[in-house]
């Protein structure tokens, strides 16, 4: 990295703690009434150097693909400054190219456009649609580029973040790429079942320095930080915990949040997560409170677009099911989200799945969201999934083929390749 670029992130991250809108834990246990799962689940992280809650924040669930793009492109139009997209896929279909005619348009009126894509994630994308953002002036960094000569072809660190930020006061995270698996009937697509953020407040600096450290750290050109961290007020009462894979303290602040959260859920733990291959600590923990009598639901693919992954996850069903683990499988689509919510007051959404290549190897971001209503929302809408879908029974899982089981077997034992 360069010096000038060195220079930016200590500018960066000065700008970021400065912001005066970091709360404390005991502002958070206040203002937030369930305070039997909080009190502990703080003082677990903190022991972990885990913080950076911010107060003020208006957070938007979005449970479908229409939805999402409206917002996207709504969003996309309303830029006046910059907009910093990142995202492990970006498909050179009908939903690529309308995204990419947008962002070109606002690049070519002097907008700020900068890009991170990922080379993996991108492999069936056209250059012809990369080579056509290029030319009307948008920014583009391709991550970690696939190289012959290079230890594993260079293909075990991906960016597999789902991000956009827009003029430094919303922003958007959370599981969907762009491409038309995404989009729903009224943009033509194929309506995965995914769940997405539109955060507003305080907590968008976060995501903009997220995405600006990857920019700089990939050798992307120096940026005018007024532009990127203008004032941000407070949009509403929401607070929002912004947690990256990456980390200089060897932490895994994504990892130890979601293990401190289950450790110390009082009521309930509700997943839904489309690549689940949980190591033996996350398997362990959530077969612990479920011996406790919390009442643990996990919502799987039916169907999934990696059939491999599907196969070593039914693995464990059988661990899960005799320890009173609750299993259901969505029927109507294919299911992408990755979220969770714990007790009606902790939820997250983001680009993580519960297995070893998103705490391990690949550059994720989620946010934690500490709030009564939202919660709900959260419960709700898994609830209305888990009434489209098909419940696991143990008695009728054990009867499955010998062909299913050696399926699983394989695909549990060499899950380590993925």
């Amino acid at each position: 990295m360069k010096k000038s670029q060195k220079k930016t992130h200590g500018r960066l991250n000065h700008r970021f703690k400065g912001s005066g809108h970091r709360i404390s834990y005991s502002d958070i246990i206040h203002k937030i009434k369930n305070r039997f799962f909080l009190p502990k689940f703080l003082k677990s992280i903190k022991k972990y150097g885990i913080s950076g809650f911010s107060g003020g924040n208006k957070v938007t669930l979005i449970n479908n693909g229409d939805l999402f793009f409206d917002e996207l492109f709504a969003a996309i139009d309303s830029a006046t400054l910059s907009i910093d997209l990142e995202t492990y896929i970006f498909n050179s279909d009908n939903i690529g190219w309308k995204v990419a005619r947008k962002l070109a348009a606002k690049a070519k009126k002097g907008v700020d456009v900068n890009i991170i894509y990922d080379a993996v994630g991108c492999i069936n994308t056209s250059g012809e649609l990369f080579e056509y953002l290029r030319k009307n002036k948008v920014e583009l960094i391709e991550f970690h580029p696939i190289i012959p000569w290079r230890k594993y072809f260079n293909l075990y660190l991906r960016d597999h973040r789902k991000l956009m930020v827009v003029d430094g006061n919303v922003a958007f995270v959370g599981g969907m790429n762009i491409g038309n698996e995404y989009a729903g009937e009224k943009y033509g697509g194929e309506n995965w079942r995914d769940t997405h953020l539109k955060i507003e407040g305080p907590a968008v600096r976060d995501l903009e320095y997220f995405f600006l450290e990857n920019w700089h750290r990939q050798g992307g050109a120096l940026v005018d930080i007024d532009k990127y961290f203008p004032a941000i007020y407070h949009k509403g009462d929401t607070i929002v915990l912004v947690l990256s894979s990456y980390s200089r303290k060897n932490v895994k602040p994504i990892y130890q949040t979601y293990l401190a959260a289950i450790a110390n859920a009082q009521k309930y733990i509700y997943i839904a997560n489309a690549y689940f291959v949980p190591d033996s600590k996350i398997s362990r923990a959530l077969i612990r409170v479920a011996k406790r009598g919390i009442d643990v639901r996990i919502l799987l693919p039916s169907v999934s677009d990696i059939p491999f992954v599907q196969y070593a996850s039914r693995y464990f069903y059988k661990r899960f099911l005799k320890n009173h683990i609750r299993i259901y499988e969505y029927i109507p689509t294919v299911l992408h989200a990755k979220t969770a919510v714990i007790d009606d007051i902790w939820s997250t959404v983001g680009s993580t799945n519960l297995d070893r290549r998103s705490f391990n190897a690949n550059l994720e971001v989620n946010a934690i969201i500490l709030d009564q209503n939202f919660g709900n929302k959260m419960k709700k809408q898994f609830l209305k999934d888990i009434q489209q879908s098909k419940e696991i029974v143990f008695e009728q899982y054990q009867r499955r083929s010998s062909t299913q089981l050696i399926k699983e077997w394989f695909c549990y034992r060499f899950r380590y390749l993925l």
